[in-house]
């Protein structure tokens, strides 16, 4: 077959350019994908601690505005962390119950990280957080802790720090909580 002079092919420079244009492309998705599976696991577990974090602060905020005794252990010696005394509401059958007890303690886990516990004296035993970071005598100014409770404006300031998988960085988050039951 025969080409009539007016149709034409591609030339070897077009050809070319077309050629590395599609090898940039497709160099760079190949790329982007590659740091995208690098970065998941990274991801999912810096995503693990922070929720183990946030689960941490909404557990002990709530039973915080809801005490009406705070104790706070810093004996880095007990695995006691703080210690909570919750009024009851009444019912018919017991106008005046008495208050319940809430301790939150830290359970060994392996490595150096630990479980965070509430025990309720009515409800029993919950898990609250997992990869919780507490050494307060090696490392005090990283470790989980309570920061500071004054007693005069009824305000509890604390933080929580949390490892997960190959993160570099922990989370770590502080809340301040204020008691809403008068004492």
């Amino acid at each position: 077959m025969k080409l009539k002079t007016t149709e034409k092919g591609l030339t070897l420079v077009e050809l070319l350019v077309a050629l590395s244009i599609a090898a940039f492309v497709t160099a760079a998705a190949s790329m982007t994908i590659i740091t995208m599976m690098r970065l998941t696991p990274m991801t999912n577990n810096w995503a693990i601690a922070l929720r183990q974090v946030q689960d941490a602060g909404y557990w002990i905020s709530r039973d915080v505005m809801m005490s009406q005794t705070i104790l706070v252990d810093s004996d880095p010696g007990t695995p006691t962390f703080l210690t909570l005394t919750v009024p009851q509401p009444s019912t018919v059958s017991q106008p005046s119950p008495p208050p319940k007890t809430i301790v939150y303690q830290f359970e060994d886990m392996p490595g150096s990280l630990k479980r965070l516990m509430r025990n309720d004296s009515v409800a029993g035993q919950q898990l609250v957080a997992e990869y919780i970071y507490y050494d307060p005598i090696n490392d005090p100014h990283s470790s989980t802790k309570v920061i500071e409770y004054v007693s005069d404006n009824r305000t509890l300031t604390f933080s929580v720090t949390a490892h997960s998988g190959n993160v570099p960085v922990p989370v770590t988050r502080q809340y301040e909580v204020t008691q809403r039951v008068p004492p």
